[in-house]
């Protein structure tokens, strides 16, 4: 099993998850700079030429986060990253579903307002897409309020999502409530992760 990622992008949940999760298998960092997602043998494993891509034993590829981070949970139950079933498991699927939505959404036009617009807009395009991940940030924290995890009493593939959309907040200049700040640091502190983060380039 191959996961393909590339550093300091928001493939960082899945590579997280694939570390908590124990799985046999190589992590494939690909530079997108160097534009390594598109050549012809990573377009033969995920022919969008995007990142994440999970590639299975069998040969066949899982793409988009959501899905992906579902089927490292599945594989891995014992991790906890997505539940076994009940309500917890279904709140776990609402939040990466929200997240799917709103990462792009909000951070896209804020990192790279050019191509939402011509240049003459470009500022409010960006003040737009800041203001969203405001908002993404308020309503985290106002669901997570004095818990330590967003779903249940343990840690899911739910809090991987929300301690990269606070990192991500970051590096765009919106400073995260304190406790999501919090929050990020108990994800970022589980020894398993330890050698992700570094070869992320990620502090806690």
């Amino acid at each position: 099993m191959i996961l393909l990622v590339s550093a300091r992008t928001s493939s960082l949940a899945c590579r997280l998850a694939f570390a908590l999760s124990g799985l046999a298998g190589e992590v494939k960092d690909l530079s997108l700079r160097g534009g390594e997602h598109l050549t012809p043998e990573m377009l033969a494993l995920n022919p969008k030429g995007q990142v994440p891509a999970l590639v299975l034993d069998s040969g066949e590829t899982i793409t988009e986060t959501p899905a992906i981070l579902l089927a490292i949970g599945e594989m891995a139950p014992d991790s906890g990253l997505i539940p076994a079933e009940g309500v917890a498991r279904w709140q776990v699927m609402e939040w990466l579903a929200w997240y799917a939505y709103q990462f792009p959404r909000a951070f896209q036009p804020a990192f790279r307002p050019a191509i939402f617009g011509p240049p003459p807009a470009e500022n409010q395009i960006r003040e737009g897409g800041l203001k969203r991940v405001g908002e993404a940030l308020e309503f985290l924290e106002s669901r997570l309020g004095a818990r330590d995890w967003l779903v249940g009493d343990a840690l899911t593939a739910a809090d991987l999502s929300a301690a990269m959309m606070t990192t991500f907040a970051g590096f765009v200049g919106v400073a995260p409530p304190d406790a999501l700040m919090a929050h990020r640091k108990r994800v970022f502190a589980l020894p398993a992760l330890a050698e992700t983060l570094k070869a992320e380039g990620f502090a806690a």
